[in-house]
């Protein structure tokens, strides 16, 4: 556990490098991780998405002449989701009381390219700094998403206000059909409350800056390197996701200029910075 003023933060490296609880003066900013949540990422308050994010459709992609075929890795969704880094244990690299660095290495198996991930956690007095990198440790260019998967809750009661002009419309699957202008029905920009209708959209044209206000608390989101954010708001449910990403959903079955492609030995890496205050 971290701990820096009225911030408190718990990690689980080894349980997909996911964060359990992100405390700040005693009230929960991400929704906390239940102690019967077993070994399930998706139960977490948090987890990393990498080397990409959102789904593949079928796990096929071409990149670079080379066709890859990956298989699922999620029993709920016939499509690879969210990369491999939050089903992985991460080793810890160094800690102190307030921030900590953890590491995760895979690839050179169905995903062809050898990479090294690394989370730097950072609490601040007012919030919480989270850089994630990944590194290219092949012989060949590697395409690459990057994204943060944080839970919030409440969400009759959350209002969002983020400039969204375009989103990728989607097929009963959730997989993406086409990018259009973000309708007026699913405008953020004035802020509204976050499930006042169904989404599990990724928007393009992200400035990085997205606001949530409860009536007793503010999480302003601050992202670099993150074009695009992927709203996720089931409908009936207390949970929702706001999570930066550096490249739209399904970027990896089309064209390479919306990925970020690393050369090998080079390295890449988003930074993400959930400030925290009252009304």
């Amino acid at each position: 556990m971290l701990q820096q003023g009225a911030a408190r933060l718990t990690l689980d490296p080894l349980r997909g490098g996911t964060i359990r609880e992100f405390h700040w003066r005693g009230i929960p900013i991400f929704r906390p991780t239940e102690p019967d949540a077993g070994d399930e990422p998706l139960e977490t308050a948090c987890f990393p998405m990498i080397p990409f994010a959102n789904r593949i459709a079928q796990g096929r992609f071409e990149f670079g002449g080379r066709s890859v075929q990956l298989s699922r890795n999620w029993s709920g969704d016939p499509h690879p989701l969210h990369g491999y880094g939050w089903r992985a244990p991460w080793s810890v690299l160094g800690a102190s009381a307030s921030s900590a660095r953890i590491r995760f290495e895979g690839g050179e198996d169905q995903w062809p390219w050898r990479y090294r991930c690394e989370q730097h956690f950072q609490l601040l007095p007012d919030g919480l700094s989270i850089e994630l990198s990944i590194r290219n440790l092949s012989l060949t260019p590697m395409p690459a998403m990057l994204g943060l998967h944080p839970y919030f809750y409440d969400a009759a009661h959350a209002q969002l206000s983020a400039a969204l002009p375009r989103v990728w419309l989607t097929d009963e699957a959730a997989l993406p059909l086409a990018e259009a202008p973000t309708p007026m029905a699913w405008a953020f920009e004035s802020g509204r409350i976050v499930n006042t209708l169904p989404l599990d959209h990724c928007f393009s044209g992200w400035n990085g800056i997205a606001t949530l206000r409860w009536p007793d608390r503010t999480v302003t989101v601050r992202a670099t390197d993150c074009h695009c954010l992927h709203i996720y708001a089931p409908a009936g449910k207390d949970v929702f996701c706001v999570e930066p990403q550096s490249a739209p959903a399904g970027a990896l079955g089309r064209a390479a200029s919306e990925l970020t492609v690393i050369a090998p030995g080079e390295r890449s890496a988003i930074r993400v910075y959930f400030s925290v205050g009252t009304i």
